[in-house]
């Protein structure tokens, strides 16, 4: 522990020292970033969609868009612009740090050259080994930052759950998560390596990571976890203490709440902000203390500071902070504390049911659900059956497709799942029991391709019959029937199911379900501007279930309803302003 005790307290040493530095490199990042890299992206994402003619990106057009030569060329670029900055933003703490170190004076110009003579790598075959290593570290990271940043990039959930629906999809998937983890660690040094060493290839400095990974490894992590693990407690313990003067205001003085509130929030935002600045210049201390261990000597190098003037930087934090909390108490005062977000229950309440059945329904419409989600197929005899896959195998465990199927075979087999058992049912049987329970369904016609010409108008009828088409909704992954079901139904809630979407969508239908992953604020709002609603699949953690429903969306589709109406019942203009804040904070963590 002697050598991990003399980095901590080298890293604690070098980054006081050189404080200024690093709030002027931090500073020119984040500059750089939101000035360049990010209007940048939104620029050429736009120029592409204005070059191949469409107006967003879904599932049904994203590979004639993909193989465009302007966009294959726009990607490319962007790719070697992300992996730039990183390179530049890593490299430079990797260098600054590496020189603290060993008490060598820098000049920012000096390390800025150094990276230039390595940049010809991210034009050659040698990027290749970068993206290896960032979608490598990519896992990693989602276990050592728990956080927004890391989360947002993850597998979109509809693929990981079609995966985790089998046990030999779980099991692979587990071993493919322990192999990328495990490689991703053995190769973590691999960027310090390559930024210090001026004559080293990328490939090399895999090379040699894996070959240090050996020795150090579990001591590196152990340290990486420990400041990752200060730095929560450290955000737990502000937030508690900067939460109480709000706590006593809005009981005593509640007419001053609201301007609490927003100036708390821009207090921790900035906090926040420095914190997370002042963890990544901890890692590349540690990281290249661990990879070029110098040990401490009693005459250490101490940077000579000129007399440096202090107050510019107050005038910019103080003015930043004031904008924040303007900007915060704006959007408290705007904000919807009592959300009318439906909750929806997934292929009914699955929790202690087999989906998509008649038990599932009753649990789904007990547990207080505002609408019930199901999947529904045309069987070979041309009825409506309440089925999602379009083979037996994986509830069954028989083989069999359901589009081969009469509804009377279908319904004599038992479905299992989960240690539970049920039989198949027919459209009319669940809107029978729908009716008597007094809700509402969400019908999602799955289409195998195999459909009679009048499956629409055979679906309209059937819903006409049981005086349910002004109250059901119906939405498919076909664009084209369902702008048929309109015409034939105007009174027929109308929906596209998509599972990607990229840029402003343009519709013709009542609402659009759309993956977690891809939706955004300014989605939202272009959705509200034009009276389309969105309902949102499928979430099932306290995070996204939180922030969709602060967001005030039109539905969330979710096999957890219990646990979505209870968070949508906290979130109500009854709430105390430090609860807002607290729900706002808490889809960090």
């Amino acid at each position: 522990m002697h050598k991990e005790g003399q980095v901590m307290r080298q890293a604690v040493y070098n980054i006081y020292m050189y404080r200024i530095d690093y709030i002027q490199v931090f500073a020119l990042i984040k500059l750089f970033q939101f000035l360049l890299i990010v209007p940048m992206t939104a620029i050429v994402f736009k120029l592409m969609l204005r070059v191949t003619g469409y107006t967003h990106i879904t599932e049904q057009n994203i590979q004639s868009f993909m193989v465009h030569p302007f966009v294959i060329s726009m990607f490319i670029f962007l790719i070697v612009l992300i992996f730039l900055f990183i390179y530049y933003e890593m490299g430079f703490l990797f260098l600054m740090a590496f020189y603290q170190q060993r008490g060598i004076r820098y000049r920012y110009l000096h390390i800025w050259q150094q990276l230039n003579r390595k940049v010809l790598s991210f034009f050659s075959i040698q990027v290749i080994f970068l993206f290896i290593y960032i979608a490598l570290l990519l896992p990693l990271a989602s276990f050592i930052f728990p956080l927004t940043l890391t989360q947002a990039m993850t597998i979109p959930h509809f693929l990981t759950d079609e995966i985790m629906s089998s046990r030999s999809g779980r099991l692979l998937y587990a071993a493919m998560v322990i192999v990328l983890v495990i490689v991703g660690i053995r190769s973590i040094l691999a960027l310090p390596i390559f930024t210090i060493q001026p004559k080293i290839s990328l490939f090399r400095s895999f090379i040699h990571s894996w070959r240090f990974s050996k020795q150090d490894l579990l001591k590196l992590l152990g340290l990486l976890a420990i400041l990752v693990t200060v730095l929560l407690l450290v955000m737990l313990g502000i937030t508690l203490i900067s939460t109480l003067p709000l706590y006593m205001l809005e009981r005593l003085i509640p007419s001053t709440a609201l301007v609490t509130a927003g100036i708390t929030i821009a207090f921790l935002e900035m906090v926040f902000v420095v914190l997370f600045s002042i963890l990544q210049a901890m890692i590349s201390q540690v990281m290249v203390a661990f990879t070029y261990y110098t040990p401490l000597s009693k005459t250490r190098f101490t940077p000579k500071f000129r007399r440096r003037r202090y107050k510019p930087l107050l005038f910019i934090v103080l003015f930043v902070f004031i904008a924040l909390s303007v900007m915060n108490i704006i959007s408290l005062e705007k904000s919807v504390y009592a959300p009318d977000t439906k909750i929806i229950a997934h292929r009914g309440y699955t929790e202690g049911n087999v989906e998509n059945t008649i038990s599932g329904l009753v649990s789904a419409a007990s547990a207080g659900a505002d609408l019930i989600e199901i999947d529904i197929q045309q069987t070979v005899d041309g009825q409506f059956v309440v089925f999602h896959d379009r083979t037996l195998r994986r509830l069954t465990g028989k083989n069999g497709v359901i589009s081969n199927m009469t509804l009377g075979e279908l319904k004599t087999l038992t479905i299992h799942a989960n240690g539970f058992n049920d039989k198949i049912s027919s459209l009319d049987d669940f809107i029978e029991i729908a009716k008597a329970l007094n809700v509402s369904l969400l019908i999602e016609l799955k289409v195998h391709g195999k459909e009679t010409e009048d499956v629409l108008p055979k679906l309209v009828e059937k819903l006409k019959a049981y005086k349910v088409l002004d109250t059901y909704y119906v939405q498919s992954s076909d664009p084209q029937m369902m702008s048929q079901l309109k015409k034939l139904a105007p009174n027929l809630r109308v929906g596209i199911v998509y599972a990607l979407n990229i840029g402003p969508m343009d519709e013709t239908v009542d609402f659009i379900s759309l993956e977690e992953a891809w939706v955004t604020d300014q989605l939202i709002s272009e959705m509200k501007q034009q009276k389309i609603k969105l309902f949102v699949w499928t979430l099932n953690k306290d995070q996204s279930l939180h922030d969709f429903i602060r967001k005030n969306v039109n539905g969330v589709i979710t096999d957890l309803p219990d646990m979505a109406l209870k968070i949508r019942k906290k979130q109500n203009e009854r709430d105390y302003f430090l609860q807002r804040i607290l729900n706002l904070l808490q889809f960090m963590f």
